[in-house]
């Protein structure tokens, strides 16, 4: 990635069970920063622009390409417990949609 370029805000649409959820991944933060990724209702706006729905099982593997690409060089451990912390931040992530997709489905 070129440094001079910043990166654009990216959007995805995940199908869960009890609804959808749009992720927001922040183009600021590190892969493994809290701030990464920003959960929102499927509103018109927030739909703008995104093109396909993603599976929530899909979006794993997803989640872990972006932690990665966002970089993981702040943390100075090893290499194994690195990759348990990428793998625990998608797992957690995945979580996180599926409670805000239920508690969405509720109001």
């Amino acid at each position: 990635m070129d440094p001079l370029r910043p990166r654009a805000e990216r959007r995805y649409l995940v199908k869960t069970g009890d609804g959808d959820v749009v992720v927001v991944v922040n183009p600021a933060a590190g892969g493994l920063d809290d701030d990464l990724f920003e959960l929102r209702s499927p509103a018109a706006e927030e739909l703008a622009g995104i093109t396909m729905t993603t599976p929530l099982t899909a979006f794993s593997a997803k989640a872990v390409d972006i932690i990665e690409l966002h970089g993981t060089e702040s943390f100075a451990g090893s290499p194994q417990l690195r990759e348990m912390l990428v793998r625990e931040k998608a797992t957690a992530l995945l979580r996180s949609i599926e409670r805000f997709a239920k508690r969405a489905d509720r109001l």
